[in-house]
């Protein structure tokens, strides 16, 4: 089994915060659900998309499941990622 790596709490916590405020952006349009990972990494599904939040030290981006970045996690980024998750996301 490999190994998980080390997450400072703060991190996870400002990652899961993060999601927790794009997701309800989302709802407004499409239904969003958080989800857990079995390794305890945070996720956003909305339809066939996944989205994460990475980054660290307090610059922070959603990036979906395939590698996109889409845009900033900060006030203005939640919205753009929110409009492109409830148009239907990267197709």
């Amino acid at each position: 089994m490999p190994a998980t790596p080390m997450r400072a709490p703060d991190e996870s916590k400002a990652r899961h915060e993060r999601l927790v405020r794009l997701g309800l952006e989302v709802s407004r349009h499409r239904p969003a659900r958080l989800i857990r990972r079995r390794n305890g990494q945070w996720a956003l599904t909305v339809g066939t998309e996944t989205v994460y939040c990475a980054g660290a030290e307090g610059v922070y981006a959603y990036v979906t499941h395939h590698g996109l970045i889409l845009s900033p996690a900060n006030d203005e980024g939640v919205a753009r990622a929110a409009t492109h998750l409830a148009e239907g996301g990267a197709r």
